[in-house]
């Protein structure tokens, strides 16, 4: 078992919302660890990623360290680089779709808000970071929308209340988003399509 830690500790991005990523590469079975706290991985399959080069083994790769080895050994940098990433187009649609679905219901009822503020949060994020990506300069930060070119001209306090979502969805962490904070952040993320269409445009022939 190789134990590593990952994400935003390792690039020194850290503040309140921040925890500590943590993930064990495992031969077989591991009853003994809290899914809860570790990512757990086989082998193999941490090698298939490396192979089809994707997103998540380029974070791996680039953003990890190693906390235990029983061999002295480092499974992830034996590994070398991952394959080049070339799924860009088919992630930005899936993260695209998600962003409009999320949109939609979000419009259509405020049940459920902090969830479908939250999955926007994920769509701009993962398709931020897909595309910097798939231009060789990774940016694997929660404020990739705001580090690419062109970045999501958003109002900073629309940001924070999509940040909010994500943290109070995924780790119960923050204050509760009121029914302002919904009706400002749907207004903001209006401009998100055309955001989206202008990086994509960057790949066109």
């Amino acid at each position: 078992m190789h134990i590593y830690a990952f994400g935003s500790i390792c690039r020194g991005e850290i503040d309140l919302g921040s925890d500590v990523d943590l993930l064990a590469c495992v031969s077989g079975p591991a009853q003994q660890i809290d899914h809860e706290k570790y990512s757990v991985y086989r082998y193999e399959r941490i090698q298939a990623l490396w192979t089809e080069g994707n997103p998540f083994a380029w974070h791996l790769h680039l953003e990890s360290r190693l906390l235990f080895s029983p061999d002295g050994t480092d499974f992830l940098d034996d590994l070398g680089k991952p394959a080049p990433y070339i799924a860009d187009a088919r992630d930005c649609i899936k993260f695209q779709r998600l962003f409009d679905r999320s949109y939609q219901e979000l419009r259509q009822s405020s049940n459920s808000a902090t969830f479908h503020l939250s999955c926007i949060f994920l769509a701009i994020r993962n398709f931020a970071t897909c595309h910097s990506l798939s231009l060789g300069q990774p940016i694997f930060s929660r404020k990739s929308p705001l580090m690419v070119l062109p970045s999501l001209d958003i109002d900073p306090q629309a940001f924070s209340i999509l940040t909010r979502a994500r943290l109070l969805s995924t780790r119960g962490y923050g204050e509760n988003i009121t029914h302002e904070e919904v009706v400002a952040a749907i207004k903001a993320v209006a401009i998100v399509p055309r955001w989206m269409e202008a990086l994509r445009s960057q790949h066109s022939p």
